[in-house]
């Protein structure tokens, strides 16, 4: 076999896993939602959710605050929502996957960020989902015309996220009791530092608000929900955010997985 087929090989073979993973992912989603209880439990309880945040908004005196807190609150669901791969691979260790996921001929990384795509992916429909809704409930949250644009960068975001996420769980894997430390404190972070309720922090705080996930994206779906263009210059600074996660993802899950491997520290406990 020559060096071409050989990466041909190996090309089809981490394909079959991701799509082995998706198909996985889309099966663990149906076992949490029917549409109807995600429409009227999760949608409507997010949405209530945005609705509160932007009443405490419509209280102040600026006039622009209802729109801007409403906007923030509803583009950081998607983000926020890519959490739950923190606890669904911790969920992996103690059901018994991964320890035969680590003995199978599998990519284990492949398949743990295959797996955990339906979260990506219900953060960015619960995101525009409501987005929507707030513009038509909010008058002055998005701009007519701009929804299209708003979720490309949604998308970018949810995946700048995830990375992140996958990065934490690298984490939790080694420490299965950190996981809802590791998703609360790091949600409240976020919204603390992404300017998603008042305006990006500076200083040192806003150094570290920079490498994170959001802050990037979500200044560039307000540039785009108030009519202007596209920022190329924030899309690009969100995607370099993103690839710096996805390497530390990389790193922090391969190094987790073959030090557990070598320890037998991967108990169903």
């Amino acid at each position: 076999m020559t060096s071409q087929e050989r990466t041909s090989a190996k090309l089809s073979a981490a394909a079959r896993q991701i799509a082995y993973g998706v198909i996985s992912s889309y099966h663990d989603y149906r076992a949490m939602f029917t549409w109807r209880s995600w429409v009227g439990g999760w949608l409507l309880r997010l949405t209530c959710q945005v609705l509160f945040f932007a009443t405490l908004g419509k209280l102040m005196a600026d006039p622009g605050a209802e729109a801007y807190i409403a906007l923030g609150n509803a583009a950081v669901l998607g983000p926020l929502g890519t959490l739950g791969v923190v606890s669904s691979s911790v969920g992996e260790r103690r059901s018994g996957t991964l320890q035969y996921l680590l003995v199978s001929r599998a990519n284990p990384l492949l398949v743990i960020a295959s797996r955990g795509l339906y979260w990506v992916a219900d953060g960015i429909i619960t995101s525009c989902a409501v987005l929507t809704i707030m513009s038509v409930l909010i008058p002055g949250t998005v701009h007519s015309g701009a929804l299209p644009g708003i979720l490309a960068v949604e998308v970018l975001l949810a995946l700048c996220a995830y990375a992140m996420s996958l990065a934490l769980a690298s984490l939790s894997l080694r420490r299965p009791g950190s996981r809802m430390y590791l998703t609360a404190s790091t949600t409240i972070i976020i919204l603390a530092l992404a300017g998603v309720n008042t305006p990006p922090a500076g200083g040192p705080w806003g150094v570290i608000g920079q490498l994170l996930p959001v802050r990037h994206g979500l200044q560039a779906i307000r540039e785009l929900a108030a009519g202007r263009p596209l920022p190329v210059g924030l899309v690009a600074c969100e995607l370099a955010v993103a690839l710096g996660w996805a390497v530390l993802a990389y790193t922090g899950l391969t190094l987790t997985l073959r030090r557990s491997t070598r320890s037998g520290a991967l108990s169903l406990s």
